[in-house]
């Protein structure tokens, strides 16, 4: 690998002096930026052209306060990875961007794009002596170049990661435990039900029913998450409008969650082939008649249609409540919810699912005359 001086085995080992550290963080200071830059919740590093620190905004003094690096005035004339208390940044005499490791380093990679003139965004993977200790940090790291009285600087955004990356991993392995755990119970109660002797069969059904009801939660919750991570992966088929409606009816209008209310499909409603992944679109559905058995009253019906109209082919799910205006206006925001806190999911995920994902929109009304009804258009076949 070519080296650019001894001591080095990725980028330069060279250092400017603290006169000019001092000099270059003066004239900084000088161009009134700081108090700006102070105000932005992310954490922020202005670097000369040896990727040597000449300015910190408050929310890199405080992450390197609480990491043990110090004040602002300490971390002057050092590199991201010694600031960060970086494992290898110790390691030779260069400091850190002169180890191998530099090499597929995030931070130094983008630093050095931005010094040459060129905006980067990277990913940096890092572990980092902390609290008598090993830390594993995930940050996204952004660089801009950026040029002060003819000299070339880079401004660093940092962005802590570690905690949202480790949630997703969480999450996943939660919600892969938690399906295993509960498909295997649906499993054995589908088992149950061909065993049983007649005087528990209806008890045995409303079990399976329950536990194929909760697995679809489940996976409902999981596919949700994927989507606002851009993870989700449609799989359009043509799908006939009411064999669709049918099943859907299926699953969602009875058991414990229909609430002594009906679902019930127009009489009217036409059948014609849309363009769509069944799975999503039955999220969607699935959502908007769980909302609106919610909001009915035991007796009340819920009333499904499908209709082809302006070139779309359009599905409604229609309930005889109103909804009061200020809830009109929130309703598909992420995390409203008029059931308390820690809800809100549903309406948000029919809208994020079916402008995202199945190239469609969505639109609902509400009055006294028509009570509620939400409108899925999708493409057709």
């Amino acid at each position: 690998m070519k080296q650019d001086r001894p001591g080095t085995l990725y980028a330069s080992a060279e250092r400017s002096n603290a006169d000019i550290i001092r000099r270059q963080a003066q004239a900084f200071l000088d161009t009134h930026c700081a108090s700006l830059m102070h105000a932005v919740p992310i954490m922020l590093l202005v670097l000369n052209g040896h990727r040597q620190a000449i300015f910190a905004n408050k929310a890199c003094q405080d992450f390197f306060v609480a990491s043990g690096s110090g004040q602002a005035e300490g971390i002057l004339g050092l590199r991201p990875g010694e600031i960060f208390a970086c494992v290898h940044a110790r390691e030779t005499d260069g400091g850190c961007g002169t180890t191998e490791y530099c090499v597929n380093c995030g931070t130094v990679r983008a630093v050095l794009l931005g010094l040459s003139g060129s905006s980067a965004e990277m990913h940096c993977r890092m572990l980092r002596n902390f609290e008598n200790g090993t830390q594993a940090l995930d940050l996204a790291v952004a660089v801009d170049p950026y040029e002060l009285e003819g000299e070339q600087f880079a401004v660093l955004s940092i962005k802590d990661e570690s905690h949202e990356i480790r949630r997703n991993v969480l999450e996943r392995i939660f919600f892969h435990d938690l399906l295993n755990v509960a498909g295997g119970v649906r499993g054995l109660t589908e088992v149950l039900r061909s065993r049983v002797p007649d005087t528990l069969r209806s008890e045995v059904d409303l079990l399976y029913t329950s536990m194929d009801y909760l697995v679809d939660e489940i996976m409902a919750q999981k596919d949700l998450m994927a989507a606002e991570n851009n993870e989700l992966q449609p799989r359009p088929v043509d799908r006939g409008s009411l064999d669709f409606l049918r099943d859907v009816m299926e699953a969602y209008g009875r058991g414990p969650a229909s609430r002594g209310v009906q679902v019930v499909l127009a009489g009217d409603a036409e059948d014609f082939r849309l363009h769509v992944d069944p799975m999503i679109l039955r999220r969607v559905i699935g959502n908007m008649i769980k909302n609106a058995v919610e909001a009915s009253r035991a007796g009340q019906a819920v009333t499904l249609d499908c209709r082809k109209a302006d070139g779309w082919g359009v599905i409604t799910v229609h309930n005889e409540a109103v909804m009061p205006r200020k809830v009109q206006l929130q309703v598909f925001n992420r995390s409203f919810s008029t059931k308390g806190p820690g809800r809100g999911l549903g309406t948000y995920s029919i809208l994020l699912l079916t402008e995202r994902y199945l190239g469609g929109r969505v639109s609902f009304t509400s009055t006294p005359e028509g009570g509620t009804v939400f409108r899925v258009q999708l493409p057709l076949a």
